[in-house]
């Protein structure tokens, strides 16, 4: 998977409320954007591995096993890697929490407020009380999201 600082890669489902929620923020983000709906566009088995690995996660843990239906899309068992692959690839409804990745930073989206710090601040610089007519609009930070970094923030 190819890190780029000036892109964001969002992977969502498309059966997901909640991937389809974040996506309208994701598209007013300024930056490029790589969506990819895992309904409709499957991923490599590798990228699948880069992507735990990068959200220091398992299957078990990304994978919304826990709604109902699921026992009838994966019993109870012990699974392996590339039976989690499978299983996916085969049920995308499973990937309920959409990832977004920008650069080495990649996150489990678990509710809207969580892409925020995937945003960059532009109005941190505006003067509160212009003396020459126009606000001084030009930015002043660089690097900053709404939300501070955080070690928890930086998964």
């Amino acid at each position: 998977m190819k890190k780029d600082e000036r892109k964001l890669s969002y992977i969502y489902s498309s059966q997901s409320d909640l991937g389809k929620k974040v996506l309208a923020y994701v598209e007013s983000i300024d930056k490029g954007i790589v969506t990819t709906d895992i309904s409709q566009d499957k991923l490599g088995d590798t990228i699948w591995t880069e992507i735990l690995d990068a959200l220091d996660m398992t299957f078990e843990e990304l994978l919304s096993t826990d709604r109902p239906n699921t026992r009838e899309i994966v019993p109870d068992g012990d699974f392996d890697t590339n039976d989690w692959l499978k299983i996916l690839d085969k049920n995308p409804v499973l990937l309920q929490h959409p990832i977004a990745i920008n650069g080495d930073k990649a996150k489990l989206i678990q509710s809207r407020a969580d892409i925020l710090p995937f945003y960059e601040v532009d109005s941190a610089g505006i003067e509160q009380s212009p003396t020459e007519g126009q606000p001084d609009i030009s930015r002043r930070t660089n690097g900053e999201g709404f939300v501070p970094d955080t070690d928890e923030n930086q998964k």
